[in-house]
């Protein structure tokens, strides 16, 4: 996870996939420490064969460096169970790259089995077979004694028990999913989920059957939450997991899982890329908050912003459950005194079985959500809601959501929503569990309109040499402008970002 502070690791081993990435430096690289030379995740200057991505990792040695120069790069989880390593290279020259790997002390300098040609990208193999599993990989640019610099660009690493070099072109990158530039937006936090373990520094894993006051049927635990990767893609994600069993008195299990207390914040922006399960008939899976007042007031005094919610019977009724999603906002003195405000909207392509990314701009006056602004940046927003003021303070919308939210995200079964009671007419479970999967998560914020942003286990980090601090920034995370090799960059808690707040090595 690429958050603002420092965290505690757990070890544990992913499951075995056919092949899986390990870094392919477009929105959420990996951290790569770089040894005796020039290394660092950059533009890709070559954009052509078989790399049309945006970012590639960059390696240069020159000829007064050590010929074990180069990039590290090392795991929380190890992998095991696969036979190769390959990376998409481009080089200055036909020198010779070693990759080493370690298991558990044990190491490995390997040479390629590919053959290397300079001023084209082609993919380098690497036999890691030797060792069960890896803690982390070392790229070294060129062992070879130099004479003038060697440049290396990678790109696109995997693991993989496919020994062929892979010949198809990489897929174009993704444009950056930032905010505008007018808007001011500077990134305060960025969930990734790729430490191997869920932070519970940050989130909780809710247990109980008690059916979120919609009758649903499923019994919330922590069989029904992990981290691990999304098997089409290879991303790191969240999965949150609804399965037919039976356990804690009810006849199917899933996952739900909030910031409470830990991460909640006040306006902004918040971006979250999900891949959701296919819904019919009977999920309901969401992305949502609540004011983080909740365990002091009550719902809905609390306030309710549903930023996405999929699988309501209408869309069952109609056939286009792929398709059909609603944004809703909910508040009031009582269970049934509520005041709701919510837009069902039938898209124009579906929105499961593949990764999208929901948008919601909180604002003191408005909320918006939108569908895939990376990919269609004219989509109109699918959820509008102005926050105006009321004399009852219960109803006051200007007043309950504009306070502290937190996160929640779940996989619901069946309930008031879906309008199924039965967990057998539960068709979406019929060829066994589904899954929702988060990729990432991240909230942007501008240092004005009394935005705020609190994540209490965030740490003050130390400067690296060269680092100059310039200006403390006023935030609830550990914030500062500081000038490193002559670039203005933003150090929030133990992480640095650029001034568009990308996260830079």
């Amino acid at each position: 996870m690429k958050k603002l502070y420092t965290l505690l690791l757990a070890m544990a081993v992913l499951p075995l996939m056919a092949q899986i990435t390990i870094d392919d430096f477009e929105n959420n690289p990996r951290t790569w420490e770089n040894v005796s030379c020039s290394s660092g995740i950059t533009n890709n200057s070559h954009q052509e064969g078989l790399n049309l991505s945006c970012k590639c990792l960059q390696l240069v040695r020159t000829p007064g460096c050590d010929n074990w120069s180069g990039a590290l790069t090392r795991f929380a989880t190890p992998y095991s169970g696969y036979k190769y390593l390959h990376a998409l290279m481009y080089r200055n020259n036909t020198g010779q790259p070693n990759v080493k790997v370690t298991d558990n002390g044990a190491n490995l300098d390997i040479t390629p089995t590919t053959t290397i040609v300079a001023n084209q990208w082609q993919d380098v193999v690497f036999d890691i077979s030797a060792l069960g599993s890896i803690d982390f990989v070392f790229f070294m640019a060129d062992r070879n004694d130099l004479t003038e610099d060697a440049v290396v660009l990678i790109d696109n690493i995997i693991l993989s028990n496919d020994a062929a070099p892979r010949t198809a072109p990489d897929t174009a990158c993704e444009a950056m999913e930032q905010p505008v530039d007018e808007d001011d937006y500077q990134l305060v936090w960025n969930e990734d989920f790729t430490d191997g373990a869920l932070d519970t520094q940050v989130w909780n894993i809710e247990t109980n059957g008690d059916g979120g006051g919609n009758n649903e049927l499923q019994y919330y635990c922590d069989r029904g939450v992990k981290l691990g990767v999304e098997p089409t893609t290879g991303k790191h994600c969240l999965i949150l997991t609804a399965t037919k069993e039976t356990f804690g008195g009810k006849q199917c299990t899933s996952g739900r899982v909030n910031t409470q207390s830990k991460m909640y914040y006040t306006f902004g922006r918040i971006d979250a890329r999900i891949k959701f399960p296919q819904t019919a008939n009977g999920l309901w899976p969401a992305f949502w908050q609540m004011g983080n007042n909740y365990k002091q007031v009550g719902w809905p005094k609390c306030g309710e912003t549903d930023i996405i919610e999929l699988g309501h019977q209408s869309a069952f009724n109609k056939g286009t459950q792929d398709r059909y999603f609603n944004g809703a906002m909910h508040v009031g003195s009582k269970w049934d005194a509520v005041w709701s405000d919510a837009h069902a909207v039938t898209w124009p392509y579906s929105v499961e079985d593949t990764f999208h990314i929901v948008t919601m701009i909180w604002t003191p006056t408005s909320i918006d959500m939108y569908m895939d602004l990376d990919s269609h940046p004219e989509n109109e927003a699918y959820f509008h809601a102005d926050l105006e003021p009321n004399d009852n303070p219960d109803y006051d919308r200007s007043l309950v959501f504009g306070k502290p939210n937190f996160i929640i995200a779940n996989v619901a079964v069946g309930g008031n929503f879906p309008g199924i009671y039965d967990v057998n007419k539960i068709t979406a479970l019929a060829d066994g569990p589904r899954s929702m999967y988060i990729d990432w998560i991240r909230i942007y914020q501008r240092g004005d309109a009394g935005e705020s942003f609190v994540c209490p286990s965030a740490s003050d980090a130390i400067e690296p040499e060269g680092t100059t601090v310039v200006q403390t920034l006023s935030t609830a995370v550990p914030a500062a402008k500081v000038l490193r090799d002559g670039q203005l960059l933003i150090r929030r808690g133990d992480k640095i970002y650029d001034m568009q707040g990308r996260q830079i090595p």
